[in-house]
């Protein structure tokens, strides 16, 4: 449970990036998360966001918190992250932040946005 929340604060910061998520975003991020991992509801999932909203982290600090999952699921993750900062606009900041996450696992972000 502990990558899904992960993935889901990861994903929220990156669609932070243009200074705002959208509803969009939040329920694509939802419907991918809860695709992947059956044990997010959505009240979880809202808890995980509102704990994100009350924290203060970087982009840099939610990438050092996915060191400890496992790392056979970095384009999932990716791919997670991706589709939910698309779904409402890709802008410029998030763009930076996902280009960021995929050096960060050492992913070309073609194998993600070509998917």
């Amino acid at each position: 449970m502990k990558n899904a929340i992960n993935t889901i604060k990861l994903s929220a910061c990156i669609s932070a990036q243009d200074g705002v998520i959208s509803n969009r975003e939040l329920d694509t991020c939802f419907e991918l998360i809860s695709e992947k991992y059956t044990e997010i509801d959505k009240d979880l999932f809202d808890a995980t966001i509102d704990a994100f909203f009350d924290e203060n982290l970087s982009l840099d600090d939610y990438l050092q918190n996915m060191l400890a999952q496992d790392h056979n699921d970095n384009k999932n993750i990716l791919k997670i992250c991706y589709e939910s900062a698309i779904s409402d606009g890709f802008d410029i900041k998030e763009n930076l932040a996902f280009t960021k996450a995929c050096s960060f696992f050492n992913i070309d972000e073609k194998e993600i946005t070509d998917a």
